[in-house]
């Protein structure tokens, strides 16, 4: 049998010594996986014709070779991709309409478009939210109505580019299945990129990307990500490292805090505080309000009702969702120096303390002259930490920190967490 996807010793450039080998048959369901940095998704850009090979005939996909800029275009034409950052994909930021741009844009009939976004709005939960505009959806919801968006065209080939890492565990399988009973339908090709066990569990062939190269592994021995699964219908505020409760007057408190969107309370008569050396998380279904709970905290947000009392003269540092949301220079290093800057602090003192900020939180010497961008998740991740820290703040709120990261970058994490609160920093964390 000719295989449908065959990859022979492709090299990407952008992952230095890489040797991909790839054999996909039609209809197969693969999933890859691999530490951040590794190169997972920048493979998933060449698979989907949106990077271009360097030499001919080492990447074929249904007998085209995206070398050739006329089967490249092909290739984006019959694949549907599902980026990491849902928001990559958004042409319109109402969801409804950016739903069906896709399939529009394919020429596919209006009656079928019709009744294709009714099924998908209904089976990813997005009923509630299809006349919102994106920036009111949470980041879970952001990647479903991303998924539903791609599944409307019925793409020959699929690649999933780690599709439900803000989705809860139990969601994920439950989602990660309806793709994959469909696909076995139509006999798509689907390659999921994921840290996820429950999800590449599913999968028929499994592969680790390690050293530039892909090596087949068995799901039970992969290192994964495990994550919170939380089925609560509130929010829930955890603390799991206790500092104690002696320094009260530099904490934050909420009292009778209530907000919402459109008429609609999502946060409602919120009484709670948040104390110096300790740790809390706050947990809940996804598109409960966490992120906006967090963002409250924080004072980008008013509250409807109630108020928000932090200590005086005290700081906070807030890491966002997405890591390039907080990004503002082009270089790791000049991002993490701006905040100081901005406070007045020399530009020599401001070097030194994000140097300083920059080891702290393990981000390599050699990424600190590269664009924030081009770093993978879980290096974003670490820079939007230490750009946080540089202001010096007493308060860090970090919003999903472990998403879409590998295990090991999970406990560095957990591992500043727990380095923070000795320095008596106050953390709060939105998981799950």
């Amino acid at each position: 049998m000719i295989p449908y996807i065959k990859i022979k010793q492709l090299n990407m450039p952008e992952i230095p010594g890489s040797e991909i080998n790839l054999n996909v048959n039609k209809g197969e369901i693969i999933g890859i996986t691999g530490l951040n940095g590794c190169g997972k998704s920048t493979f998933a850009r060449y698979l989907a014709g949106i990077n271009r090979p360097s030499e001919i005939g080492k990447i074929i996909i249904s007998g085209l070779d995206p070398f050739s800029i006329l089967d490249i275009e092909k290739l984006q034409r019959m694949c549907g991709m599902v980026y990491q950052d849902p928001r990559m994909s958004i042409v319109f930021d109402h969801v409804g309409k950016d739903m069906v741009f896709g399939a529009e844009n394919q020429g596919i009939e209006k009656e079928k478009i019709v009744k294709r976004a009714k099924y998908y709005i209904k089976k990813y939960d997005l009923a509630r939210k299809q006349n919102k505009n994106y920036s009111m959806l949470s980041g879970s919801e952001q990647q479903r109505a991303a998924v539903a968006a791609v599944l409307m065209m019925h793409s020959e080939f699929l690649v999933l580019d780690e599709p439900f890492s803000m989705q809860g565990i139990g969601a994920s399988a439950k989602y990660i299945n309806m793709i994959i009973k469909s696909a076995r339908k139509r006999n798509q090709t689907v390659i999921i990129f994921s840290k996820q066990k429950e999800v590449l569990e599913l999968t028929d062939k499994l592969y680790e990307m390690r050293d530039g190269r892909l090596i087949e592994i068995d799901v039970d021995g992969m290192q994964y990500n495990k994550r919170f699964s939380s089925k609560e219908k509130e929010i829930r505020i955890e603390r799991f490292i206790n500092g104690g409760d002696q320094k009260t007057e530099s904490g934050i408190s909420l009292h009778n805090v209530s907000f919402g969107y459109d008429n609609s309370l999502i946060i409602d008569n919120q009484n709670c505080r948040f104390e110096a050396g300790s740790a809390y998380r706050i947990t809940g279904a996804p598109g409960i309000g966490k992120t906006t709970f967090l963002q409250l905290i924080a004072g980008l947000l008013k509250p409807y009702e109630g108020e928000v009392f932090v200590g005086l003269d005290k700081k906070i540092g807030y890491v966002f969702q997405y890591s390039e949301d907080g990004f503002i220079e082009n270089v790791v290093l000049d991002d993490v120096m701006f905040g100081p800057m901005s406070d007045g602090i020399s530009k020599r003192k401001a070097r030194e303390m994000a140097e300083s900020v920059l080891s702290f939180v393990g981000v390599k010497e050699e990424l600190w002259g590269r664009s924030p961008l081009s770093l993978s998740v879980g290096e974003q991740r670490l820079v939007s930490i230490a750009g946080a820290l540089a202001l010096s703040p007493d308060f860090i709120l970090i919003d999903e920190p472990f998403a879409g990261l590998d295990i090991n970058s999970i406990e560095h994490i957990r591992r500043i967490i727990e380095g923070l609160c000795r320095e008596g920093k106050c953390i709060i964390t939105v998981e799950g």
